[in-house]
């Protein structure tokens, strides 16, 4: 055997334990709030592994939590074709979709979710909160209801509900 075959099998154990290094500090970087520097090495993660399906996701939220919405979506997508059916793939790519007033699409996106996983938590909230903003209040006080039902703990839906009772009365049991 050549002793090529070798060194190349060494060097590409070698790079996966960098990918793999490179990665954990990225994480612990976004988990740190620390999400420029988390962005930079999750790129060139990215740019060294483009089929490394957490680290699109990772690199999308970092993207996502600065505020850059276009690049969020593109590395949600870029994760999403690596596994077309990961219901958070799809929920993190509906919330950079909303999040860039694309709202049809964020519906679709989280009804797709609802036929994978119908009781993930924030599912029904993030769809409420797309269908208050489209002006569908009955629709946005149902999934409203239906997450507060399987999360009763979720503050967020707890005060969109309320919201939304007093802007319409939609859900008010005293009306």
């Amino acid at each position: 055997m050549w002793p090529f075959g070798r060194r190349k099998k060494a060097e590409d154990r070698e790079q996966k334990r960098d990918h793999k290094t490179a990665f954990r500090e990225a994480t612990r970087a976004l988990e740190d709030g620390r999400t420029d520097e988390a962005i930079e090495a999750l790129a060139e993660v990215v740019r060294e592994d483009s089929e490394n399906f957490a680290a699109r996701v990772n690199l999308g939220t970092a993207y996502y939590s600065s505020g850059e919405y276009v690049a969020a979506v593109r590395q949600f997508e870029a994760a999403r074709e690596l596994k077309a059916d990961a219901p958070k793939v799809l929920l993190n790519l509906a919330a950079a979709k909303s999040a860039l007033d694309q709202l049809d699409e964020a519906i679709d996106l989280l009804l797709q979710v609802l036929e994978i996983d119908p009781q993930m938590r924030d599912v029904h909230y993030n769809l409420a909160i797309a269908y208050w903003r489209k002006g569908r209040m009955p629709e946005a006080m149902a999934e409203l209801e239906m997450e507060l039902a399987l999360h009763p703990d979720h503050e967020g839906a707890k005060s969109a509900a309320e919201q939304i009772r007093a802007q319409t009365g939609i859900g008010d049991p005293d009306a």
